[in-house]
């Protein structure tokens, strides 16, 4: 009898530890969870912090143009969204919730990891102030300008663009292997003959507007306009066509806010009591003018319209200015 409960005393000691040990590694895993689920709303908590404060700065940045600037910010991923349909833009950092932009304008990549973004800012004008361009990109993204002859259209791009950026000549689209994110910018005519992706350049007679063709693997996927050099840095710095479209369908709309406060102004100014032939040429800047600009889209021949009007209201307005009349903007 002594014997048997011997066995079973040993029987219940090796299911007391098996026991403690399931019961331990219970535990464990309870404890582990907590941890995890404690980072993970730390992490969330700490990029939700960094997006504010990064909407906070993006928005400060609008209010100045042409300049360059730095943002400094814990290593992580930002995402820039643009939704065609909704027109609704905005960005992401990291688990954080998405911070909407409702009225700022940003050419970015779609995904950026990085821990410093660079940021440049360009007034948008029409020729009467639109908004603000603002341009991010990051010291790992190059901008690799493409040319075999150093025309006049190479140059006066390669110098526009910010001396603090990565941006590079090359003659061969394989040149800078380095470069996993790279922009390869060129003009039509003048263009890698390879299976590369590259955005190609068709300037309407000069470089202020034209067409932007986006390549994929050297194969042409889409053509949109560009209205301005402004407009042309949107294609450079945009990832793809849908985003830098959905941008400037935004930039469209607030062009439309802002043709209606000038038409509203020249309508007052007319009948205010000025000199006839002031009134006279505020009448024809809105009726010529203006009003052949009303509720314009992002194509090719609003486009045309646009830039042509804008010209000649540019005019118009220095004349007003040399004879002292009220201008238009």
């Amino acid at each position: 009898m002594e014997i048997k409960k011997g066995k079973k005393g040993v029987v219940d000691v090796q299911f007391n530890w098996i026991f403690i040990m399931i019961a331990g590694f219970v535990i464990f895993l309870f404890i582990i969870s907590i941890v995890l689920s404690q980072k993970k709303n730390a992490d969330a908590q700490a990029a939700t912090s960094a997006a504010d404060q990064i909407n906070t700065i993006l928005e400060s940045k609008q209010q100045s143009t042409d300049v360059y600037s730095e943002i400094s910010m814990p290593s992580t991923d930002m995402a820039f969204r643009c939704d065609p349909d909704t027109k609704i833009f905005n960005f992401k950092i990291g688990g954080a919730d998405r911070v909407a932009l409702p009225t700022a304008v940003i050419f970015a990549p779609n995904q950026l990891e990085t821990n410093k973004i660079q940021v440049w800012s360009q007034e948008f004008d029409m020729p009467f102030p639109v908004t603000t361009f603002l341009y991010i990109t990051s010291s790992d993204r190059a901008i690799l300008i493409y040319n075999t002859t150093m025309s006049s259209y190479v140059k006066n791009l390669y110098d526009s663009l910010p001396g603090n950026i990565t941006k590079k000549y090359i003659s061969d689209p394989t040149q800078y292997p380095d470069f996993t994110n790279r922009r390869i910018v060129c003009f039509d005519g003048d263009c890698p003959v390879t299976g590369v992706d590259y955005l190609k350049i068709t300037p309407a007679g000069s470089i202020d507007y034209g067409n932007v063709t986006f390549h994929k693997h050297g194969v042409a996927e889409v053509t949109e306009p560009y209205m301005s050099v402004e407009s042309l840095y949107g294609a450079i710095f945009s990832d793809d066509a849908a985003y830098y479209s959905c941008q400037m369908t935004r930039v469209f709309d607030q062009f439309e806010i802002k043709r209606l406060l000038v038409q509203h102004r020249l309508e007052l100014l007319s009948a205010d009591s000025i000199t006839s032939s002031c009134k006279n040429s505020l009448s024809v800047a809105l009726n010529d003018q203006v009003m052949s600009m009303k509720d314009a889209s992002f194509n090719w021949d609003n486009v045309t319209n646009i830039m042509q009007q804008s010209s000649q209201l540019a005019t118009r307005n220095s004349d007003l200015i040399i004879g002292s009349c009220p201008t238009i903007y």
